[in-house]
């Protein structure tokens, strides 16, 4: 008898360990699995709330997303393009500083300056390629030999490419160049030389250059006489346009339209002092009878 009352101790208090054991690691499972459960649900909810509070430019809609850019100064389409390379390629296209180049030049900038601007580049890829060459040395023939021609500028403009080089033959190259003051182009200055009496009611051709500081151009005259360039600064917007007709200075102008002239018309009139001298051309004048 005591010896079945023993064994039947022994065996309910085996049988509550366990028990407890078990029943401690249901409970630390259990609360295990609900902790994680509410660290996911936790950061479930974070990352929704971040998700719905972030609004990426690229996400939004072709449309707005040009407005946006169109609306921004140059300085502005700048800083944007070195967010990302999707932005860079929309921030560089020739749509958006077309406009900026046109408010800003488009009365000092005509067709003349955009073949000296063409001439310009043209001379730049010759130098650039030239330099290129020769740095090559002895080995230039045998890599011409190897690679084409063609493959190697391909090369080269790869590489500017992937360094994020602004394009020479985009817009947004030439508004920079203007900007800069580094491309001089020609352009047509009122009463040259700061006013001076000789020079009272003309416009003549000159090389211009922006300068930013002053917000004022810098202008060569061509040599007149025994006089040799004459260079003048601090030349206002107001007294620089762009050339009305592509005749050099020297070469009097032939106009096509006399015959349609009526009085109250007002013209220009070339004059120069002897042919040493480039032509001006005289403002407000108005035809008041045949």
């Amino acid at each position: 008898m005591l010896f079945f009352l023993l064994t039947f101790l022994s065996f309910s208090f085996f049988f509550y360990q366990d028990l407890i054991s078990n029943s401690n690691l249901i409970k630390a499972k259990f609360l295990n699995s609900s902790m994680s459960t509410k660290k996911i649900w936790v950061n479930n909810r974070v990352e929704n709330v971040d998700e719905s509070a972030e609004c990426p430019i690229l996400d939004l809609p072709e449309l707005t997303l040009e407005l946006i850019l169109s609306k921004l100064p140059p300085k502005g389409l700048c800083a944007m393009a070195g967010v990302c390379t999707e932005l860079r390629a929309k921030c560089r296209s020739d749509y958006l500083w077309e406009r900026h180049l046109r408010e800003k030049w488009g009365q000092v900038v005509g067709p003349a300056a955009k073949r000296e601007w063409k001439s310009y580049l043209a001379s730049k890829k010759t130098v650039e390629l030239s330099s290129f060459g020769g740095s090559l040395g002895r080995q230039r023939k045998w890599i011409s030999c190897v690679w084409p021609f063609s493959w190697i500028r391909s090369r080269i403009g790869t590489t500017d490419k992937a360094k994020g080089i602004v394009p020479d033959d985009s817009v947004m190259s030439w508004y920079l160049s203007l900007e800069s003051g580094k491309f001089w182009f020609p352009a047509q200055v009122y009463n040259r030389e700061h006013g001076h009496v000789g020079f009272m009611l003309s416009c003549y051709d000159a090389e211009v250059s922006y300068d930013g500081h002053s917000g004022t151009f810098n202008a060569r005259y061509p040599p007149h006489g025994r006089r040799t360039i004459v260079q003048e600064e601090g030349v206002s917007w107001e007294r620089v346009r762009a050339p009305p007709v592509g005749t050099p200075s020297h070469d009097l102008h032939s106009s096509d339209c006399l015959k349609d002239l009526q009085p109250g018309d007002h013209i220009e009139i070339q004059w120069r002092r002897n042919t040493d001298f480039p032509y001006g051309n005289f403002q407000h004048c108005t035809i008041m009878q045949f």
